[in-house]
């Protein structure tokens, strides 16, 4: 929806009061300052509006100024500048073109020049809007698995590196949780791929609701999820994922009229500040002796003889590889 706000920065009283009316009539809510540096400090805030209208003589800092700081300074989004002079100049208006002035008008403005200046204001906007959005669906379906709307793997090992770089500058500990469905395979032969589909989005919706809004989860094989915990040592990472491995054991999932009870098993791997592919490593070792050991349980890597563990090559995922 557009944004019905604009800020009119115009130190004389008169003038002011006439555009807000002519802006009211277009159905504008108008938002006045006087001078040119509270116009600075309005564009910047993070709710400003979309359109300013600036005079050009303001005390402090001319409306000039105000748009050649404001296009410096932030890139945040798309501001519609019109400037407004009494008595402009050819090189004036080259001025204010080149300082990023979107529209250039001759005060008194009248109604009708007001009204079709702020109409192309608008249509460019909306033109801007949806190329926005476009780039943002783009964006997303780039880092995010289109069946259960988690992070890519590849999309997952980035933002593995960021925690790190954070656990390391900040000493905070990190852990990573690698998830596999027991015998995955078996149930897409038995019930068809596209119920093994119909499963995933409603595994997916049980595993966000046992952990905190800012864990980081990425699908990173068919039937394996990875999920980062920053701020948990491996032991509280070994107790989120029991209570994972229970959610999923003792609640079964219908999908098409059919019950499907399922398991899962759990590696455990704590960062420590290393290479998240070390760490990954790791993790997947330990999910190998869950696997080894029985199944639907929980296993830290180091602990026992998980550490002496290797994950057979039939086995291993893609997880580290983001070209296969």
């Amino acid at each position: 929806m557009h944004d019905r706000r604009i800020l009119l920065a115009e130190p004389e009283s008169e003038h002011a009061a006439k555009l807000t009316e002519m802006l009211e009539a277009m159905r504008y809510s108008v938002e006045r300052v006087e001078s040119g540096i509270l116009a600075l400090q309005r564009l910047q805030d993070s709710d400003t509006p979309e359109m300013a209208l600036l005079s050009a003589n303001m005390p402090l800092m001319s409306g000039m100024e105000v748009a050649l700081e404001i296009r410096r300074r932030t890139r945040r989004r798309q501001l519609w500048l019109m400037l407004m002079s009494s008595t402009p100049s050819a090189e004036e208006v080259a001025m204010a073109t080149d300082a990023g002035i979107d529209e250039f008008m001759v005060k008194p403005v009248s109604s009708a020049e007001l009204r079709m200046r702020i109409r192309t204001g608008e249509r460019v906007q909306a033109v801007y809007r949806e190329i926005t959005d476009s780039a943002a669906v783009l964006e997303f379906h780039a880092t995010h698995d289109p069946l259960t709307g988690t992070w890519r793997r590849e999309a997952m090992l980035d933002l593995l590196f960021q925690e790190t770089d954070r656990a390391q500058r900040l000493r905070t500990p990190l852990s990573l949780l690698l998830m596999d469905i027991d015998r995955f395979t078996e149930l897409n032969l038995r019930h068809g791929y596209a119920t093994g589909d119909k499963l995933l989005p409603l595994l997916t919706s049980r595993l966000r609701d046992q952990f905190r809004s800012y864990d980081i989860i990425g699908r990173v094989g068919g039937d394996e999820f990875l999920i980062a915990l920053p701020g948990c040592i491996s032991l509280h990472a070994e107790q989120q994922g029991d209570r994972l491995r229970q959610s999923i054991s003792r609640r079964s999932f219908r999908v098409d009229g059919i019950d499907l009870h399922l398991t899962a098993s759990f590696g455990v791997a704590e960062s420590q500040g290393r290479s998240p592919l070390i760490v990954l490593r790791e993790a997947e070792r330990a999910l190998a002796t869950a696997k080894l050991q029985g199944r639907n349980c929980v296993r830290i890597y180091g602990t026992g003889e998980t550490a002496q563990t290797v994950l057979p090559e039939s086995r291993r995922k893609a997880v580290l590889n983001p070209q296969t």
